[in-house]
């Protein structure tokens, strides 16, 4: 599992939102995956003869809820979210359930740090 929580430069002046590190940081957030999510994988990919090659990037992953049952379903993840808190958390969601996923750290509105990552 790739844990990057290092900022990536940016040329956008305010793209490390400090209002979701607060959030992060100071309380428990976003348990628990959508049920739309759910969903929307169950119908779209559940058929896929090798989940593994299926590969989802969640952008703004948060402490990774989505990430962890997108891993827990076996497909292949990357999570990018601006917050280390948060990355740290969606870490050790995954480790307590021994689940692997990419986790960057990273300003969603410039994503070319991510070509070639896998």
């Amino acid at each position: 599992m790739k844990l990057d929580v290092q900022p990536q430069a940016s040329s956008s002046p305010g793209s490390w939102d400090p209002v979701w590190e607060q959030i992060f940081a100071s309380q428990s957030w976003g348990k628990y995956p959508p049920e739309a999510l759910i969903r929307f994988i169950a119908r779209n990919y559940y058929k896929a003869p090798d989940r593994k090659r299926i590969s989802i990037l969640e952008v703004g992953c948060g402490p990774g809820a989505c990430v962890w049952y997108m891993a827990r379903e076996g497909f292949s993840v990357t999570g990018i979210d601006g917050s280390p808190s948060a990355l740290r958390q969606a870490n050790d969601l995954l480790k307590k359930d021994q689940l692997s996923a990419e986790l960057l750290a990273g300003d969603v509105l410039h994503l070319p740090h991510l070509v070639g990552a896998r």
